[in-house]
Order: C-alpha cells, then structure tokens, then sequence
C-alpha cells in the first residue's frame, strides 16, 4: 500500500513543529526590521518658547493665550505662571478680585498660583524665564517657586 499517507510519528510533529517556529520566528524578526525603517517621530512643538522681548509686556499680568500662560511684570521683575488647571487641564483666567479662576469645575487659585478652592490637587506651577537674543523664553516643562523673578534691564538684557 504505497498510496496510504505516511503515518505522523513523534518524531515528524516535533520537526514540524521546529520548522513551523523557525519560520514564525524568522517572519516577526523580518517585519520588525521592516517597522525599523519608518521612525515614530512625534512632532509635538518645543517647550521652550520665545514669548517676545520684555518690552513687550506692560505692567500687571499679561495672558498669552497660545502658550497657556500669564506673564507678570513688575518694574523690570518678570515672572510666569501656567494656566493650565492642575484638575483636568482647562485654561484658568483671572478671578475677579484677583487670583486665578478655572470656568470648567470651579476651581480657584490665588495670586500666588496656591490651590484654595475646588477639585484641583495642585497649585499652579510657576514656570522659569530666560532672556535669549533680547527676547523672554519660557519652559513650560520646568518649574520654579513663586519666589522665582526675572530681573531685566530696560534694553531687554539681563542684570
């Protein structure tokens, strides 16, 4: 009876299965060195941003809406706080009054950016300030004590 399939011995499932790991083993290595060959870049903007030249900020706290952030000034001390609710990240604005509001859970900060009031667990982080090529830079992945100032000399320089 040479047309009966062969019989599958022990022998011929574990070369089968050998063969069968190989191949599925050769096959991922193969696809992950293909994945290799386009990068996952993320594109996400800098965190640190020129806002413009000193000059440009009067008096008071000045809110800039595209980086989520309040510059104070103070004679030539300058100083930012985010805007950015430690709750749930909604935008705060000023409180009447003073201090910080946040309009989707009620929220509220005082002047010092200390959390006094709603769900947020955490102050308002103060973020540091640089002057680079007669413009102010802000982290806003860093942070600093509300003590932090920037002193700044009236041509955009630092003291």
């Amino acid at each position: 009876m040479k047309d009966d399939p062969p019989e599958t011995t022990r022998r011929n499932l574990l070369w089968k299965s050998v063969v069968a790991g190989t191949g599925l083993g050769l096959l991922a290595t193969a696809l992950a060195w293909a994945r290799s060959l386009s990068p996952k870049v993320l594109y996400e903007p800098p965190t640190k941003r020129r806002i413009g030249p000193p000059g440009r900020f009067p008096e008071g706290r000045t809110f800039l809406s595209e980086e989520r952030i309040f510059v104070l000034r103070q004679g030539n001390a300058y100083r930012a706080i985010s805007a950015v609710c430690t709750h749930l990240g909604c935008t705060v604005g000023e409180a009447d009054g003073g201090g910080y509001h946040c309009p989707c859970h009620g929220s509220f900060f005082s002047e010092t950016g200390t959390n006094e009031a709603g769900p947020a667990p955490r102050p308002l982080p103060w973020l540091p300030l640089t002057v680079t090529g007669g413009a102010l830079v802000v982290d806003l992945e860093g942070e600093v004590g509300p003590d932090h100032r920037l002193e700044v000399a009236v041509e955009g320089k630092p003291q």
